[in-house]
């Protein structure tokens, strides 16, 4: 009787222990890399923008990401959002994107800026759509803006790069032309 009591003890540990690690293994997330680096706008670091890579499908990244920002002194590190929790934090997942660059709002969101907040959506994947199609509606900016337009949209922006686990000491340079 002792003996077929241990044994019960010992099956039960065992699945334990099974269970645990197949759910710690599924708890890793997405491998994201760190993505750090230089942007400047004829030959000047760049201050007081956002830069942005969005995945580029037409490259094979479908990712339902974004992966954004600031431009500071003309240096840029960068962070990911993603549909889960587990999809986002500092770096940026493996693949190929094509990056934009944004001037900040200077004093805060403007009304057709601002993050949605709506109670209605339920699931974080809508409200990612949500922000990027209210990003994609976003005014142009300003003549006058530092940037040029051809740096302001997934649609013709120029700028491309593929994220890799080790990259080039300067991969993630970027030097903006007026």
């Amino acid at each position: 009787m002792m003996v077929a009591r241990i044994g019960r003890g010992w099956l039960r540990w065992a699945i334990l222990c099974a269970l645990g690690s197949v759910a710690l293994a599924g708890c890793g997330g997405v491998n994201r890399v760190p993505v750090a680096g230089t942007v400047t706008l004829d030959g000047q670091p760049l201050d007081g923008a956002v830069i942005t890579f969005s995945p580029d499908a037409a490259k094979g990244n479908t990712a339902p990401i974004s992966c954004s920002g600031p431009v500071t002194e003309g240096r840029y590190e960068l962070r990911t959002t993603g549909t889960t929790r587990a999809d986002s934090g500092s770096g940026v997942p493996p693949g190929w994107y094509k990056v934009t660059v944004m001037p900040q709002p200077k004093s805060g969101l403007s009304q057709s800026a601002a993050p949605v907040e709506n109670k209605a959506f339920k699931s974080r994947r809508r409200q990612l759509r949500a922000a990027q199609e209210q990003r994609s509606r976003m005014p142009p900016p300003p003549p006058s803006d530092p940037i040029p337009s051809k740096y302001l949209g997934v649609e013709k922006t120029p700028l491309e790069v593929e994220v890799k686990d080790n990259p080039e000491p300067s991969a993630y340079d970027f030097k903006l032309t007026k």
